[in-house]
């Protein structure tokens, strides 16, 4: 892979995703990509504003395209196909992003039909929208307390509507400490959604939803088919799996945050993508499964144990997540995470 000219610096370039070399790559304002002129097969050349990329198709595991003003040949876009890259295309101004979808081939176990008929079944789909934000609840708690009152009133509900409402609750209660702790008034940003703070809270998110979205295909489910978010105009599955792994990308943005406020040349989406990709780079003992692991992995493991679930491999959806070692009997998983680190 060559990269030539600078990084721009609200982008994220390449980030390689495993061992195996691999890069999740996020173009800045792309204009074109095309054939590159080397005899390595399937080789392509980016063009973007700050410099081009010029990788094998091979090594890609994920395209995000932003700000995109320029065209993509359909010869590109068939071995994007061959090779099962999915693509994102994202611009400010856009609802939501555009998604190219490779085919991923058919599955013996029939996940997909199993994922359509837990989401038609309210008993299992509430059960899966609570298990969700249960783990969400949690992750929020190294910056607001979360009384025992509030699982235990997650626990009774039985439907979507109830469980979106604390939801609600709760999250008010998070996002008015999160602003705080950035000395920001939490009435006047929240509705700005060009403020600096909140543009890197999406930047950020839409990296991490693809990542999760490679998964999810990866794993023959549907993007569009969610239990949390039950919309299918966009991919709401990603957005449920996501829930329990929101504060690896708010706390990116807490740390990339100046302290005494932000200036005009901070580049606050440049630093809080870059303190995300270390983060995300940075072992965690999962205890579910007892495996020391990349805290990237976290996201790969939110959707087998979907999976398992689904399957019946499983009777408990149990989300992996980080924490510490504990005795007692460990709680039986059918699945392991890839990436697993020696201690």
């Amino acid at each position: 892979m060559e990269i030539q000219a600078f990084q721009h610096a609200d982008s994220i370039w390449t980030w390689p995703s495993s061992k195996s070399g691999k890069l999740s790559l996020w173009l800045p304002y792309f204009d074109r990509v095309e054939p590159a002129r080397t005899r390595e097969k399937d080789c392509f050349r980016f063009v973007y504003k700050g410099g081009e990329v010029s990788i094998p198709l091979k090594r890609v595991e994920f395209i995000m395209l932003y700000g995109a003003s320029g065209y993509l040949p359909v010869e590109f876009l068939d071995r994007l196909s061959v090779y099962r890259i999915p693509l994102m295309i994202h611009r400010r101004n856009m609802p939501s992003p555009y998604l190219f979808f490779p085919d991923t081939g058919a599955d013996p176990r029939d996940v997909l039909s199993q994922q359509i008929l837990y989401r038609a079944n309210q008993i299992r789909s509430v059960y899966i929208a609570k298990t969700l934000i249960a783990a969400r609840f949690r992750s929020m708690e190294y910056l607001i307390p979360v009384a025992d009152s509030v699982y235990q009133k997650l626990a009774r509900y039985r439907s979507v509507d109830e469980i979106r409402r604390l939801e609600a609750e709760v999250t008010a209660r998070y996002w008015g400490a999160f602003y705080t702790r950035l000395d920001l008034d939490e009435e006047v940003i929240r509705r700005d959604r060009s403020h600096p703070v909140n543009k890197a809270l999406d930047a950020a998110s839409y990296f991490v939803s693809g990542l999760i979205l490679r998964w999810v295909l990866f794993h023959k489910l549907s993007p569009e088919h969610g239990y949390l978010h039950v919309q299918t105009s966009y991919p709401s599955l990603v957005f449920d799996l996501i829930e329990p792994y929101r504060y690896l990308f708010e706390q990116a943005v807490l740390e990339a945050h100046p302290q005494g406020g932000l200036t005009e040349g901070d580049w606050l989406t440049a630093k809080s993508i870059g303190y995300l990709k270390e983060t995300l780079e940075e072992p965690a003992y999962v205890p579910i499964t007892r495996q020391t692991v990349r805290k990237k992995n976290l996201l790969h493991g939110g959707v087998m144990a979907l999976r398992a679930y689904l399957i019946g491999d499983m009777a408990r959806l149990v989300i992996p997540v980080e924490g510490k070692k504990q005795g007692g009997r460990p709680v039986k998983v059918s699945f392991r995470m890839p990436g697993g680190l020696k201690e």
